[in-house]
């Protein structure tokens, strides 16, 4: 009998693996770990999934703050069970849009230039909640098109904000037109269900948005008045134009908002 967990791999091995004919490792030098580590830093890891058997071809360190052995010895089964139970169901919606984003939406030339992201809700090995923001991209395609191996980043966000959302984003990587806040309560990618543009990007001016990039990474209002040589008082000013432009009632949902909005990175 399926567990809760069990039902996404299954999608997976339903949905990628049939037409992924054979197995083929992607090669992670250390330059790509260097790479891909600045887009996870804190509480953090990332990994490569290879679709044809749901194997993790790399893991990085990072993981060992979300479970209890080591990185070599993590499978994505225990990942997936890391999830809470009250998750899946989202997470099944989720990952059925996104499968039909990839397979009927986009054009085959056009399967490596979108970012996901979305929040989910899971459970480290010491038991403790924590709310994660995964972002992944296909990393490459076979022949018939079908994305074999991902890179995916998960990060915790639990200090920025409290809920996960039932929506998904599709971030286009070179400026393309992107997709934000998708509902998934149909699970099937509907373009005209979710936003083009991120509600709160395209009322920012560049200022603002290097502000909440500060404000993330933990900057006080002091020590962004030293950065881009203002004053604090014009510091207080931006943030309380850019909670108004945004609606966000306060700095840490400003941030979680600007993290599903593609905004931070």
């Amino acid at each position: 009998m399926l567990n809760d967990s069990d039902k996404i791999a299954k999608l997976w091995k339903s949905q990628y693996s049939p037409y992924i004919l054979k197995y083929s490792q992607y090669e992670v030098t250390e330059q790509f770990q260097k790479f891909a580590a600045v887009f996870a830093p804190g509480e953090s890891y990332f990994y490569i999934l290879n679709m044809h058997n749901l194997e993790l071809d790399y893991i990085s360190p990072g993981v060992t703050q979300f479970m209890n052995t080591s990185p070599e010895n993590v499978s994505m089964e225990q990942l997936l069970k890391a999830a809470l139970p009250e998750e899946i169901e989202k997470l099944e919606k989720k990952e059925m849009v996104i499968k039909d984003f990839f397979t009927r939406y986009l054009k085959p030339s056009e399967l490596l230039d979108y970012k996901i992201i979305y929040s989910y809700k899971m459970t480290d090995y010491k038991g403790k909640k924590r709310l994660m923001l995964m972002q992944a991209t296909p990393l490459s395609v076979t022949e018939s098109n079908t994305p074999l191996h991902v890179l995916t980043i998960h990060s915790d966000i639990s200090h920025l904000a409290k809920i996960s959302t039932g929506k998904v984003s599709f971030m286009h990587l070179k400026g393309g037109k992107s997709f934000f806040n998708v509902p998934t309560d149909r699970e099937t990618f509907n373009p005209k269900a979710g936003n083009s543009e991120p509600d709160i990007s395209s009322a920012l001016t560049s200022r603002e948005k290097e502000i909440i990039d500060l404000l993330a990474k933990g900057y006080g209002a002091k020590q962004i008045a030293d950065c881009l040589n203002l004053s604090i008082h014009t510091i207080h000013t931006h943030r309380k134009n850019v909670l108004a432009k945004s609606g966000c009632k306060n700095t840490a949902e400003l941030i979680a908002e600007s993290m599903m909005a593609g905004i931070l990175q």
